[in-house]
C-alpha cells in the first residue's frame, strides 16, 4: 500500500514534464498568433473604414467643385447677357439711326449751272455736306429727289 502512495507522490517524469511545456508554449504561441491575426484584421476594418471616409470626402469635394464651377458658369453666362442686353439698345439706336441716314431723301433744286454730268453740292439734314453729279435729262432749276 505504501508504494503506491509512493507513485503518486513521485515528481512527474522529465519527459511529461518538457511535454506540458512544450504544449504550454504552443498555447501561447497560438494565442499570440491568433491575437496578431485579429489585430490585422482590425487594422484593415480602420484602413478600410479611412479609405471610404476619403472616397467621401472627395466625392464630395468633387461634387462641391463641380458645383462650384456651374454656378461659376451660369454667372458667367449671366454677366455676359446682361453686357449683350446693355449694350444692344446702343447697337439697336446706331442701327437705326444709319438706317435712317441712308433711308433720308431730300429734293434739291437744281442751281443754275446745272446740267448732266456736273457735280452739286448740298447739306443734308444731319448736317453732312454731300455731292452727286446730275443725271441726263435734268438741267438749271428743275427738282430732283437725292438720297442721303
Amino acid at each position: 500500500v505504501v508504494s503506491s502512495a509512493c507513485a503518486e507522490l513521485r515528481p512527474p517524469s522529465l519527459q511529461t514534464a518538457l511535454a506540458a511545456m512544450a504544449q504550454q508554449y504552443y498555447q501561447q504561441q497560438y494565442y499570440q498568433q491568433q491575437l496578431l491575426l485579429q489585430q490585422y484584421y482590425q487594422q484593415q476594418l480602420l484602413l478600410q473604414q479611412y479609405y471610404q471616409q476619403q472616397q467621401q470626402y472627395y466625392s464630395t469635394a468633387e461634387a462641391a467643385l463641380a458645383a462650384m464651377a456651374q454656378q461659376r458658369a451660369a454667372k458667367q453666362a449671366q454677366q455676359l447677357q446682361q453686357q449683350y442686353y446693355q449694350a444692344a439698345p446702343q447697337y439697336y439706336q446706331a442701327a437705326v439711326q444709319q438706317l435712317l441716314q441712308q433711308q433720308q431723301t431730300v429734293a434739291i433744286t437744281l442751281p443754275a449751272d446745272a446740267a448732266p454730268g456736273v457735280s452739286v453740292d448740298f447739306q443734308a439734314p444731319d448736317g453732312r455736306v454731300l455731292s452727286f453729279k446730275v443725271p441726263a435729262g435734268y438741267g438749271p432749276g428743275m427738282q430732283i429727289v437725292v438720297s442721303c
